[in-house]
This record gives C-alpha cells, structure tokens and sequence, in this order.
C-alpha cells in the first residue's frame, strides 16, 4: 500500500497549453489502484468556452518538418534520464500509479523514442494518406490534385492502461496539423500532461504547445458532452463506456475512431526453438502487465510441451527481474490467488512464484473464454493443431502472435475471417510496424480531410479520345464515342 496515502496530490490540466492547479468548477478527488490521493481541476463552463474559440487551423500552415522538427527536440530532452519533466514523470507513474521504477523508466524511454521518431512518422504519412508531401501541398494523384486538410479539433479520450497510447494518439493528431483536446482517465492522469509540459519547456509560445489541452470530465458531464459535440473528429481508446460516449455524443459528419476493448493471444510450435519461443512469449506477457490490448493472455502450443514449460517458467522469472510488474494491490493479490485456486481445484496445472508475479497454468482450452485475472497470468493450452485456435478468434482479438513467424502463414487467412486484425512475431506485440493497421483502420485516414482540385476541361484524362464537353457531345449524339 502506498505509504503516502494521506497527501492529496494536486495534478494540472491545461486550456491552450496554459497550465492550471485549479478551477472554478472545483476539483475532482481519485484514489489510485494504490492507495494515493490526488485531484484534478474540474472542466469549466470557462474552459469550454475558451476551448470552443481556439482558431481550429493553428497549425495548419505549419510545415510538417517544423512539427517533426519540435517533436524530435522535445524526444531529446525526455531521451535524458536527468530531464526535470521525465524525473517527475518516472516518479509519478511509480508513486501514484504503482509502476516499478525500471516499468516507469522504460515508459518513459518509449515516448522518447516516439518523439524522435520523426522520420518513421513521414513514412507512416506516407503509408497511411498515399504521400508525405499530402499534408503541406496539393499533389498530383491520376486526374486530380489532392491536399489532406486537418479536421480543426479533435478530441482524444484517452486510454488508462498503456501510457505511450495517449502520447500515440495525440502525435498522430499533432502531425495531421490539428488542435488536441486530450481527455485523461482517473488511471492515468500522467502522460498527456507530461508531453504537454515537455512542449511548454521548449516553447510556450510555439503553435504546437497553444494547440494542447489537456482536461478530465466525468462520465456524461455536460461539459464533456458539449466538447466532444463540438469536435471535428474523436479518437476513441478504452473500454465499451468510453467508445459509447464517443459514439454517442460526436456529431453526425465527424469521423469516431475507436480503439478497444480487444485481447490477444498467441500460437507456439515448440519444435524449432524453444529457447526463443520460451523468451518471445514471457516477454509479451509481462509488458503492461497484461493491460494492454496487444498483451497475450493465452497461449496454444504444438510440439514438446515440457521443455517448452521449462524455458518459459525460467523466462517469466528472468522477465520479473527485468520489468519488475507494478505494485500488487491487496485487491490484485486477492484475485491472483482466487484464479489459482480455482484452477488448482479444476484439476489444472499451475505453476507461479511467490511473489505473484508470475502465473502459468497449463490445461486444454475452456469451452469458452474465462474471466481473465491479468497481472502476468499466462494459459497454455496444448493443442494438435493450432485449428482448435480457430472458435477463440473473433472481432475482440487484436493480435495474434506465433513462434515460428512462419505459423502465421498457414492460418492468418481464416482467423483475420474471424475478426483477427493484427499478426505479429512473438516478442513484437508492442512494436506497431508503419504501414500496418491499428484495430483494423489506418489512423491518420480519421483525421485529415482529403481535398481534390480536378484537372479542367482541357485534359482528356487516360483512356478518353476528346475534349470533355458533353453538351457538345450531347448535341451531336457521341456521347457514347468519349472512351473507345
């Protein structure tokens, strides 16, 4: 239990990339998974006005290298374990929320590479909007010359169980050249007013710091309500109550991406390398501790299964080292020890330390999928054929992970049928490649708007024979003589 349980923190919000410790409205008051207290400033009917008038097109005439540029500069100073902003982040995510400080560190490394990722982000423009010129020019496409505006505000209800999601979402917005209104989660209240902050240390006056806000409103608020109708597209992340909202209350002719709730699981032949498997697997396993939607909660495995077991009870304990699991709570202990007796009493394999840190229960698959207790408690289900995977595939399973990579190959087709959107090579279920998808969409398609200026009438255009004039055409009864 935290021993700092009888502070209340008071953590910011920011209207226009101004920072503010308190409201008019009041404060909202948490107590985290972990025992601390804290508050954050309640949305005002001030702050939705003030947010309402922000010019919608801030950054729309900002070059995308210049945003590409501040981006990298403020991924330098997060790169820096000595960075003022990044010490009291790692601390925060550590104290409030209950994360290891190596887990607190290495999130904090993962935005830093985020940041500096600049050109891997003109590849995922090109990738996703057809060329990274798009966003700064008109450019020729066949008949047409294309430019993809920013969609002016756009809302992000943000996820509470995997920070570098909020820092995705708000860069995919960032780059896209649109204003940010980055609704927080009581579970994480951390990581957009960090990365908002690390602007304002770079330039307080910059576009791209005045074009951030960063608020918390509860469930149904009517300031909440009023934002999320005023914005020009919504991105989506979490559970089912927070994709209703979105859906709910978005306007009519504004784009809602959603992202969750969904789960993952993974396909292990153990014949070719145990060894490697055993490692890919513990791996996926333990980042986020299970949280994340990418995360494996279960496992089918072909081949020689006590080696395989052997290898991946050593790689779990060596993963507990490496990426200590968050604090466990009396709660999550309680539940952890729940599951394994209940395992234990269904006759099946249980293998997991002291500590709970780690939990291997070993049984064939359920009849149908079970209530999952997270926390680093991995399924294995022994299978002859990864065919018997094919009944827990369905829209709410995200990735899929194998070991060999070439497994993939043979059964990708049928389960991506069955609502499978992601397969990935054990190990790698955290690193979203460019030109893959994100829950079956292309991001950035959610936040720009394509515009066309067609070619006159002067150009034929491939495959037609004459000037486009159909009145004439019309006239003269040839119509029909305009592509031969």
């Amino acid at each position: 239990m935290n021993s700092q349980t009888s502070r209340v923190r008071r953590l910011p919000i920011a209207i226009r990339g101004v920072r503010t410790n308190r409201s008019t409205a009041g404060e909202h008051e948490f107590v985290s998974r972990t025992g601390a207290k804290f508050s954050l400033p309640k949305l005002s009917a001030e702050d939705v006005a003030s947010i309402g008038q922000q010019d919608r097109f801030l950054l729309a005439d900002v070059p995308l290298q210049e945003i590409l540029a501040f981006l990298n500069r403020a991924g330098k100073n997060w790169r820096s374990e000595e960075y003022t902003r990044r010490r009291l982040y790692v601390s925060q995510l550590r104290d409030i929320l209950g994360y290891s400080e190596d887990a607190a560190n290495a999130e904090a490394d993962r935005i830093a590479i985020l940041l500096n990722s600049h050109s891997r982000m003109y590849d995922m423009i090109e990738a996703e909007l057809g060329s990274r010129f798009v966003v700064d020019d008109w450019v020729p496409r066949e008949e047409a010359h294309v430019k993809a505006f920013p969609r002016g505000l756009v809302v992000h209800i943000l996820p509470g169980n995997v920070p570098l999601s909020s820092a995705l979402s708000i860069v995919r917005g960032l780059i896209t050249k649109n204003l940010c209104v980055a609704k927080v989660g009581s579970t994480d209240p951390l990581t957009a007013m960090a990365l908002a902050q690390s602007f304002v240390d770079l330039d307080a006056d910059h576009p791209i710091t005045r074009s951030m806000n960063v608020v918390y409103w509860e469930r149904d608020s009517p300031e909440g309500v009023q934002v999320t109708g005023s914005a020009d597209a919504v991105c989506a992340w979490g559970g089912d109550d927070a994709i209703r909202f979105a859906r709910r209350t978005a306007r009519d002719d504004a784009p809602v991406t959603c992202y969750g709730p969904k789960h993952s699981m993974a396909l292990v032949d153990t014949t070719p390398d145990p060894v490697q498997a055993a490692r890919g697997l513990a791996h996926d396993v333990a980042v986020y501790d299970q949280q994340a939607c990418f995360s494996v909660r279960r496992v089918f495995v072909t081949g020689p299964l006590e080696p395989f077991l052997t290898e991946l009870r050593a790689a779990m304990e060596k993963h507990a080292e490496l990426l200590p699991p968050g604090e466990i709570t009396l709660d999550k202990a309680a539940h952890i020890q729940l599951a394994r007796r209940l395992d234990s009493f269904l006759d099946r394999d249980v293998h997991g330390c002291d500590s709970l840190a780690w939990t291997i229960v070993t049984c064939p698959p359920p009849t149908g999928i079970d209530d999952h207790p997270l926390g680093r408690v991995l399924y294995v289900h022994p299978v002859e054929s990864f065919r018997e995977a094919y009944r827990f595939a369905e829209p709410t399973v995200q990735t899929v992970a194998a070991s060999p990579w070439s497994v993939l190959l043979d059964h990708r087709d049928e389960l991506a049928r069955r609502g499978v959107s992601r397969f990935v090579e054990l190990s790698l279920v955290h690193l979203f490649r460019i030109g893959g998808t994100h829950d079956g969409v292309n991001s950035l398609q959610g936040l720009v708007r394509f515009v066309a200026t067609e070619a006159s009438g002067r150009v034929f255009g491939k495959g037609m024979v004459m000037t486009l004039d159909e009145t004439t055409m019309l006239d003269a009864g040839t119509l029909k003589d305009l592509v031969l």
